[in-house]
């Protein structure tokens, strides 16, 4: 994000996004799922938020989602790890043309 006008202040727009997403808001829910995957703007890595938040928005068949949701299976951080959900979310995201969910198929 980028403040125009305003100073940037990635924490409140991080509490904003949060808000959002917690209200139902499927790209809030999505921005703050990868912002918790990936420790960013404000936002503590923690992936067990970044699952439950991208958990919501791969239930809806987002590709981007499905994928970095499959990229936490596969590893096993913030939910069990299950190759076999992560092959599963990984075919769901590649059905969509997401090439980086191709590539995870070609290492799981």
């Amino acid at each position: 994000m980028q403040g125009k006008g305003v100073t940037v202040d990635h924490s409140r727009t991080a509490k904003l996004y949060r808000q959002a997403a917690d209200q139902g808001f499927t790209e809030a829910q999505k921005y703050i799922g990868g912002r918790y995957m990936l420790g960013l703007n404000g936002v503590a890595q923690n992936f067990a938020d970044a699952a439950h938040y991208l958990r919501l928005v791969a239930e809806k068949g987002d590709a981007d989602a499905l994928c970095c949701l499959g990229f936490l299976c596969e590893h096993g951080q913030g939910t069990e790890r299950d190759l076999g959900e992560a092959v599963r979310l990984y075919r769901a995201a590649a059905a969509q043309r997401n090439v980086w969910a191709l590539a995870r198929l070609g290492v799981c």
